[in-house]
């Protein structure tokens, strides 16, 4: 799996990952990684906070600058209450997208230890080639 954690995508597709698409073939063993690592919950969190960057536009809204702070806020809090509801449903469908079998994420993590979910991660991902 070292060569897969090598293999991460550039800032400008991470990007594209992050808010709406899909990698090419190449980093599909790395979005693997991404949702089985012990740091899956913290880059879901990243991912989602990258998604609502579009929140700080309300900042050009006319009226007093601590309503729409407010409005910032509540769209932040609203936005991260609903992505840790549906977290594991929308990782799960990052995956299907990169071509492995839905619940593969869930599989690893409940069955691997933490510290070798990097090489178990890469023996699923050479056993379920993506389609």
């Amino acid at each position: 799996m070292h060569s897969s954690r090598s293999r991460a995508p550039d800032p400008f597709r991470w990007l594209w990952y992050a808010v709406v698409g899909t990698l090419p073939a190449a980093y599909h063993q790395w979005v693997l990684f991404d949702l089985t690592c012990r740091t899956w919950v913290l880059r879901h969190f990243c991912r989602v906070l990258v998604q609502f960057l579009p929140w700080w536009l309300v900042l050009f809204v006319p009226g007093p600058l601590s309503l729409r702070l407010s409005m910032i806020a509540l769209g932040y809090l609203l936005g991260l209450y609903f992505s840790l509801s549906f977290m594991e449903d929308a990782c799960e469908r990052r995956l299907v997208k990169a071509g492995y079998p839905a619940g593969l994420n869930r599989r690893i993590r409940e069955e691997t230890p933490v510290d070798s979910r990097a090489d178990s991660a890469a023996f699923y991902a050479a056993f379920y080639p993506p389609r």
